[in-house]
């Protein structure tokens, strides 16, 4: 999972030199919350949110309308902007990325080359939409939770029932975290029936839960056949 097979190549760029009316007009227009700064070559050398904007904007309870669009008018992007831009390049992964959103409290991360060029913009949105597709829950599937040992082989076990009931796996996630020895997979079928398998991990002794251990359609009150 590569940042250049998910981010957005079509990038919608502003000059230092444009004002903040015409960036505002860009970000309502085009319904996006981040314009990368550029110069000359797509050089990068900031980043503008709508929410810089708002901030630099007057306050509505003590400035008239007509000066706050005069303002606006008025005052280049370069004397808003974020100069220091956290950027990622086309070869990073996916998850390096989406900790640096989350450790910067941060929506956008331009993309860039060796030259810091723009190639391209991964958001918070984007990361969303790949991680979705990722983990297969935009299709027809089951999630269940497996509790197993946090030992060698006791996955690959499971794996292989599953495999002799006939049914795909579209993603799997083994968490790290480990309560008394012991961990909880969430693993997605391709299947809207998985109570064949499930009974069958259960009879080589795992703790299996549809959708999850707390919650197991099998044991709520409600038809399922």
């Amino acid at each position: 999972m590569l940042v250049r097979d998910h981010m957005r190549r079509e990038v919608i760029t502003v000059s230092p030199d444009d004002t903040l009316a015409a960036a505002l007009r860009i970000t309502r227009g085009h319904r996006i919350r981040h314009l990368p700064v550029v110069l000359g070559d797509n050089d990068l050398i900031g980043i503008l949110s709508d929410r810089d904007i708002r901030l630099a904007m007057p306050s509505p309870l003590t400035v008239p309308d007509s000066e706050q669009l005069s303002y606006l008018e008025k005052t280049p992007v370069a004397m808003v902007m974020t100069r220091e831009v956290i950027a990622v390049g086309e070869e990073e992964t996916l998850e390096d990325a989406a900790k640096l959103l989350y450790s910067h409290r941060i929506g956008a991360l331009p993309v860039v080359d060796a030259s810091n060029r723009v190639r391209g913009i991964l958001s918070e949105t984007d990361i969303l939409r790949s991680f979705t597709r990722i983990l297969g829950v935009s299709r027809p599937s089951s999630r269940v939770e497996l509790r197993l040992p946090d030992r060698p082989g006791a996955l690959g076990r499971a794996l292989i029932i599953l495999s002799e009931h006939g049914l795909n796996i579209m993603s799997l996630i083994l968490p790290p975290n480990r309560v008394d020895g012991m961990k909880v997979a969430v693993i997605h079928l391709e299947t809207i029936d998985p109570r064949e398998a499930i009974e069958a991990l259960e009879a080589a002794g795992f703790e299996a839960g549809w959708p999850s251990l707390a919650q197991d359609l099998r044991k709520l009150d409600v038809n399922l056949a």
